[in-house]
């Protein structure tokens, strides 16, 4: 269902609409601390993997992302993977819920992106 291929043509389709509608780049330097080094647009990528891959559980979802790190990444981020316990409260705070996901999802993405 999800590929290292699939991955990565999503995340071009992602960052692509990311930059079209403004969405703030991320910036190394920043106030936020090591918070950066994880930026909000990668978080969000994480949940649109899981969805696609209909993940359930936040251990799982780390588990995931680790397993495509490099894919997710891109030439963007250069971080080690984020910790399970961090990317549970990163996720938490952009209100995306394992199994069913967040609105930002279904806005972005085409139905039939799903099957």
């Amino acid at each position: 269902m999800v590929s290292k291929q699939w991955i990565e043509e999503t995340r071009k389709y992602f960052l692509d609409f990311l930059r079209a509608t403004n969405f703030p780049e991320f910036v190394p330097a920043g106030d936020r601390g090591p918070e950066v080094e994880y930026p909000e647009w990668l978080i969000m990528l994480i949940g649109v993997v899981a969805v696609k891959s209909k993940e359930k559980t936040y251990v799982g979802i780390h588990r995931l992302s680790t397993r495509y790190w490099q894919e997710l990444c891109g030439k963007e981020v250069r971080a080690v993977p984020i910790s399970e316990s961090r990317l549970r409260a990163r996720l938490k705070k952009i209100c995306f819920v394992p199994g069913t996901g967040a609105g930002y999802i279904y806005q972005i993405f085409p139905p039939d992106y799903w099957r």
